[in-house]
């Protein structure tokens, strides 16, 4: 079993590297979520005061997976985790296109149960060049690993 000390509440999960939101994957992103014209009326979309290059929140909320696989500890080989799901998400300032976001997410809590660690960490993206954060979320995952009881 890997020697591994839970983490406390309060300390530091991770911190990105920036990352800079290009127009082809937000064209993904409205592609796997039936967000074209084939689908859906987008003229709402089209006519707000924000203009085309604003980036979907939802976009945003699922960058937190991108940025767990590159940038959070790992319990080591054979370890995975299961989305628990979120409690609570903010969209708190606008991103466009080709701005840069990077998040830092520290724990919450980190509770031992027989199917591993419920982690709860909270996540703040942060804009580039600004003091407001884009985006809040408080996410749980289940992780496990090669050590865990079934």
């Amino acid at each position: 079993m890997p020697d591994r000390t839970p983490p406390l509440p309060g300390d530091t999960h991770f911190v990105s590297d920036w990352f800079t939101i290009d127009e082809e994957h937000l064209r993904q992103f409205s592609w796997a979520t039936y967000l074209d014209d084939a689908h859906v009326d987008l003229t709402p979309s089209r006519n707000h005061p924000l203009g085309s290059t604003l980036v979907d929140g939802f976009l945003l909320l699922s960058l937190l997976t991108y940025f767990s696989f590159k940038y959070a500890p790992r319990a080591g080989d054979g370890g995975y985790g299961f989305n628990y799901g979120t409690d609570r998400v903010r969209f708190t300032s606008p991103v466009m296109l080709g701005e840069r976001v990077r998040v830092e997410s520290v724990v919450v809590s980190a509770v031992e149960r027989s199917g591993g660690t419920l982690l709860t960490t909270d996540n703040t993206m942060y804009v580039e060049g600004r003091e407001k954060p884009a985006m809040v979320a408080r996410w749980v995952v289940l992780q496990r690993g090669t050590g865990d009881a079934s």
